[in-house]
């Protein structure tokens, strides 16, 4: 049974605001990537269903704001990387319907200079945002 990380919730909003900050920067140089591997088929399901391109995908990426966080939890590949977890709800069209979306945004950021976006699909069960 695989367990579950630890959950932290003690974040300041000037902490969120800072990660987010250096978050933003990376994405606006292009210097990130959404994880589409095997092990994130959701990812990559998410995308085709809603057809993201990559402007609409750093657009949205790009629009993740301080009042979106929900947790951090420690990397589990033993990397001692920290993950932080975003819920936002976002305008998206599926077949000709536009519809409100909730997507769950997994994000690690590498040195301070290139960002993987573990997650970007919708929630697998409900997530509570941090500053309500």
């Amino acid at each position: 049974m695989q367990r579950r990380p630890k959950k932290y919730t003690n974040q300041t909003k000037e902490e969120i605001e800072g990660y987010l900050g250096k978050l933003k920067q990376i994405i606006e140089r292009g210097s990130f990537h959404i994880s589409v591997t095997d092990k994130r088929q959701k990812n990559k399901d998410f995308i085709k269903k809603y057809n993201l391109n990559s402007k609409k995908q750093k657009e949205m990426l790009l629009n993740i704001e301080t009042k979106d966080f929900c947790y951090s939890i420690d990397d589990d590949d033993g990397r001692k990387e920290r993950l932080y977890i975003f819920s936002r709800e976002y305008e998206l069209e599926e077949r000709g319907i536009r519809e409100l979306v909730s997507v769950f945004i997994k994000t690690v950021i590498k040195e301070n200079a290139y960002a993987i976006i573990v997650s970007f699909h919708e929630p697998e069960r409900e997530v509570k945002k941090l500053f309500i």
